[in-house]
């Protein structure tokens, strides 16, 4: 039988067909390397599957979960941000709740952050104005300081601005109260003065130092604002003053005021003698009130990018909110000021305080300037 010959393939289409196998043989083996080659491979594909966008910080997240920290600028290990606080009460608890804010936003952020516990707010007041931190959690008072030693500076990189307002339970009675506070004039009950506009040259008035907003700068500029000059006793703490009016060493005392709760139907600074002096609520009577002034702010420098800013401000009212839903988490934010959150605010939230402290040293130009520069 005779055979045919097979067919020949011409030299181009063979050439063609090595190229399409050696392709072929290229792809079949990239594709072994993703499904089981190389590690770095591997790590490359898990990043791509894993690279979700925290909701809070806007940033890329790890492979834990939690934004990656900067590598570069504020919040980087070379840059931290630093914190610094004062105790509003138990030291320690104050040290414990101050630690678990700061590892919460440590870990929240993805920033390199530094917190410090400082003894007063004088101090905290100098490391801000100096540079030395950029986050500082202060007193109505100890802002405007900071405010006002600041906005003098030639850099507007140095400015202090506030980012934050503390909140506090409110009561319907007092409208803006959890945004707000103010100070009280006490009495002994016995005593025959029943309202503040009674006060003359002869009286004898208990107050704080001149750096205290209850204390001192609220009362001052409604003594101006009346027209009363009575004598003042400087004393240092609420209570001392207190007590120096139970003892009839001083006919009024200024102290702090904070609408009442169902823990605390008497919110004010004679709770501060109730250990020592029991029936202190008995013993004593308000005569007056001041005028409300923002509750105290967190300020951050000029200088911090708005961004970082923005994920500070966010992660802080997060903790302390979240904190403040149980009894166990109040009880430890009365270490710092009994706050049960924040609120975005501004500098222009603080005027009206710039303006009381205008007038509670319009008769007095060496306080206003001891105030200033922080001075007891």
């Amino acid at each position: 039988m005779a055979t045919r010959d097979a067919p020949m393939i011409p030299p181009a289409l063979a050439a063609l067909l090595l190229v399409v196998f050696a392709a072929h043989a290229v792809v079949t083996a990239l594709e072994h390397e993703r499904a089981v080659g190389a590690p770095e491979t591997q790590e490359r594909i898990r990043a791509e599957k894993t690279l979700i966008r925290d909701v809070l910080t806007g940033r890329p997240t790890t492979a834990a979960g939690v934004p990656a920290m900067p590598e570069s600028g504020w919040g980087s290990a070379g840059q931290p941000l630093r914190l610094r606080f004062v105790p509003a009460g138990d030291k320690a608890q104050a040290g414990a709740t101050i630690d678990g804010m700061i590892a919460f936003l440590r870990k929240r952020t993805g920033y390199s952050i530094e917190g410090t516990v400082l003894r007063s707010y004088g101090l905290v007041v100098q490391e801000i104005v100096q540079s030395q931190c950029e986050i500082a959690f202060l007193t109505a008072a100890s802002y405007a300081r900071a405010r006002y030693a600041t906005e003098n500076n030639d850099d507007p990189n140095d400015d202090v601005i506030a980012f934050l307002a503390a909140v506090r339970d409110g009561h319907p009675d007092y409208p803006g109260s959890d945004l707000a506070y103010r100070g009280a004039l006490i009495a002994r009950t016995d005593s025959p003065i029943t309202d503040v506009k009674e006060l003359t040259s002869k009286h004898v008035v208990a107050m704080g130092n001149r750096t205290s907003g209850a204390g001192s700068i609220l009362p001052t500029a409604l003594f101006n604002q009346l027209g009363l000059t009575p004598k003042v006793f400087r004393l240092e703490g609420y209570p001392i003053i207190v007590t120096t009016v139970l003892q009839g060493s001083a006919d009024v005392g200024c102290v702090y005021w904070s609408p009442p709760t169902p823990d605390r139907p008497q919110n004010d600074g004679r709770r501060t003698v109730l250990q020592s002096q029991p029936d202190v609520f008995e013993r004593t009577k308000i005569i007056g009130y001041t005028s409300w002034i923002p509750n105290e702010p967190v300020v951050i420098r000029s200088a911090i990018p708005a961004d970082v800013r923005r994920v500070m401000a966010r992660a802080i009212s997060l903790h302390v909110s979240t904190l403040a839903i149980t009894q166990e988490g109040r009880k430890q934010l009365e270490s710092v000021g009994s706050v049960v959150g924040y609120v975005p605010a501004t500098n222009d939230d603080f005027d009206p305080l710039m303006e009381v402290i205008e007038q509670a040293f319009a008769n007095d130009p060496e306080g206003r300037s001891d105030f200033m520069a922080g001075s007891k």
